[in-house]
């Protein structure tokens, strides 16, 4: 999206109730000075009007920027969007680690919401290419929700982990023989039982009898839990055990609540077109494709799959500074969540097909590890998932197939033209050393470097600077 020199940049500094904004032109010159709106009606009100003013006095664009805060920037970003289907309006969310780093660069020793807003607007004139303005038909309303749910249902994990933790703690330090148990988590038997009986006293009083009946609970189990308690001098208090079975009960009450949540978030989208269409790859189910689904939203706010790839952090990085070097390594940035359920999917699909299969494998001949490899296996599921959501058709493996031979074409005419450039970029960078590269105060390393490279001519490395 180009901007004109009558172009208005806007930055909304959003927090818990109010926004800080502040109006640039095109020349940087402040245009309206930092003011502060509420997150009410009469708030959204009052810039719908300053922005149909400053339309009037000549400006042809408005571009708004809001950094990502957890939320609090929704209301802002909804009504702008709205704004946008009538005015020349536009809105962006803005990665906060951009507009941290603009504020680092600007030497900011003060930061105050006035500040952040100053920065987010700067951040839009300075950036433009790293700047994704939304449209009203990329938000999936639906999809956005489902996302919401999601996280609730992330947030019930959380708190069945911390519970499971301090039961754990717990236990170890009551009931220390039931630990034996606990080596992949507390078994659902275990805080059945612990919910009725939690202390040593009380296990051993109820016996086998009563715990066989106990779900889960056999008469073998149960002769096997009493005798580790029997055969053990165990002092546990009715304080603590109170504590224990309230503790479990709780984490038996999470269970319940993630259960049910989770049935409710897939029934909802499980039969949607983009869901049946990402179930026919192989590796990916009912509930695998509805959490794709939620995270990703609107498939056509990424333009390629490439940044499909860059927004949940499977894309490759590759890091050169002096002597050293890191190789292809997962960027990981985004979401972790999303990553777990490729994982899963990825092995799946490892185990089952073998296109996949044969990825993984070429992954391990050159040296990966099973990580390494399984995340060359999750980038291409992500390319695929791009491609059959972006033009609505089932994973075909022929098609696939072709595709994936015009890329290597492709990729070998890419990678010798790199090579061209590397050596062109190499030429200019040393075209003032004629000097062999013994004689330069170098490291060892970078001398070894040097002459496993192919040696400049002396007319290659004469040119001006500018060239």
């Amino acid at each position: 999206m180009s901007a004109t020199n009558k172009s208005m940049y806007v930055g909304i500094d959003c927090s818990k109730g109010y926004a800080d904004i502040i109006a640039f032109g095109s020349n940087k010159e402040i245009a309206e000075p930092a003011f502060r709106l509420y997150d009410i009606t009469e708030g959204y009100r009052q810039l719908q009007s300053l922005i149909a003013r400053w339309l009037d006095i000549g400006f042809e664009h408005i571009y708004c920027g809001v950094e990502s805060t957890g939320g609090y920037e929704n209301n802002w970003v909804n009504y702008l969007q709205q704004m946008g289907k009538n005015d020349p309006v536009h809105i962006a969310r803005l990665n906060p680690k951009g507009v941290k780093s603009l504020g680092e660069a600007r030497l900011t020793r003060t930061i105050t919401d006035s500040v952040s807003a100053e920065n987010i607007a700067l951040y839009l004139m300075d950036h433009p290419g790293k700047v994704h303005y939304l449209k009203p038909s990329q938000t999936s309303k639906a999809y956005s929700e489902g996302r919401k749910h999601n996280s609730f249902i992330r947030m019930l994990k959380k708190q069945r982990n911390q519970l499971g933790n301090q039961l754990e703690k717990l236990l170890y330090e009551q009931l220390p023989p039931l630990m034996c148990y606990c080596r992949h988590g507390q078994p659902l038997w275990l805080l059945l039982m612990l919910e009725k009986y939690a202390t040593a006293a009380s296990i051993k009083k109820a016996g086998v009898s009563k715990l066989s009946k106990i779900k889960g609970i056999s008469e073998e189990k149960a002769k096997s839990v009493v005798a580790k308690l029997t055969g053990s001098d165990i002092q546990s208090s009715d304080h603590i055990g109170s504590i224990i079975k309230s503790t479990a009960a709780q984490i038996l009450h999470l269970e319940g609540s993630i259960k049910k949540e989770k049935l409710n978030l897939y029934s909802r989208f499980k039969h949607t077109e983009e869901a049946v269409l990402l179930t026919s790859i192989t590796g990916i189910g009912e509930q695998s494709a509805v959490e794709i689904l939620v995270e990703i939203e609107d498939i056509n706010r990424f333009e390629t799959a490439k940044k499909l790839g860059a927004y949940f952090g499977t894309h490759p990085m590759w890091k050169q500074s002096g002597d050293g070097t890191w190789g292809n390594h997962m960027s990981k940035k985004g979401r972790s969540e999303i990553r777990g359920v490729l994982y899963m999917c990825g092995m799946s699909a490892v185990r089952h097909d073998e296109m996949f299969k044969g990825i993984y494998a070429r992954a391990r001949a050159k040296g990966k590890n099973h990580f390494s490899a399984m995340g060359v296996v999750m980038n291409k599921m992500l390319r695929i998932i791009y491609g059959v959501l972006k033009n609505k058709t089932k994973y075909n493996r022929e098609i696939d197939y072709k595709n994936q031979q015009n890329a290597q074409t492709k990729q070998k005419q890419q990678e010798q033209k790199q090579e061209e450039l590397k050596q062109e970029k190499q030429t200019k960078l040393e075209r003032y050393n004629l000097r062999e590269v013994s004689e330069m105060p170098v490291s060892k390393r970078y001398a070894k470097k040097k002459k496993q490279s192919p040696k400049l001519q002396p007319e290659e490395c004469t040119g001006s600077s500018a060239s």
